[in-house]
């Protein structure tokens, strides 16, 4: 247990560590376009895609128009020497709408619950259909009688007679 904190602990610091002094910058995925938003602050930001210059857009925000549904790409902002790079690949439509986790959850959950509802109905009509062993019916002929083990004879022929 104790190896499994110290794991976590080691992991929680590195992510700490390796995220340090990064500036995470905003990207808004819209019906047929990707925005970017430079983090760099300045009033000239100089945008490239791949290796290309991107001409007579200076501001902090870059609009991705999305060709055949997906924006894709890498791209970076520029300012006083500072570079930021993205790495853009999304998928984008007109009629698609956002699920966040927690109705993706409440979801699943509902599935759950409605799936063990089906099995308890199908458990309990089950059991109320079964007949009880106690009223099982007796021997047709009353002149059965159960076998004694100590009268029995095991022999190969010992029916026949």
């Amino acid at each position: 247990m104790n190896l499994l904190i110290l794991m976590l602990l080691l992991l929680t610091v590195a992510a700490e560590v390796h995220s340090e002094g990064e500036d995470l910058a905003p990207v808004e995925i819209g019906d047929a376009f990707v925005l970017l938003v430079c983090p760099l602050k300045s009033d000239s930001v100089k945008w490239v895609h791949g290796t290309k210059e991107i001409t007579g857009n200076q501001s902090s925000t870059y609009k991705i128009m999305a060709e055949d549904g997906t924006a894709k790409g890498f791209y970076s902002c520029e300012s006083n020497k500072k570079k930021h790079y993205f790495f853009i690949k999304a998928r984008v439509c007109e009629n698609c709408f956002e699920l966040s986790g927690l109705t993706a959850a409440g979801v699943i959950f509902g599935d759950l619950l409605f799936t063990g509802g089906v099995i308890l109905i199908v458990y309990i009509w089950t059991q109320r259909k079964k007949d009880p062993v106690s009223n099982a019916p007796r021997p047709p002929n009353p002149d059965y009688e159960a076998l004694n083990p100590k009268t029995q004879n095991r022999d190969v022929y010992a029916g026949i007679k």
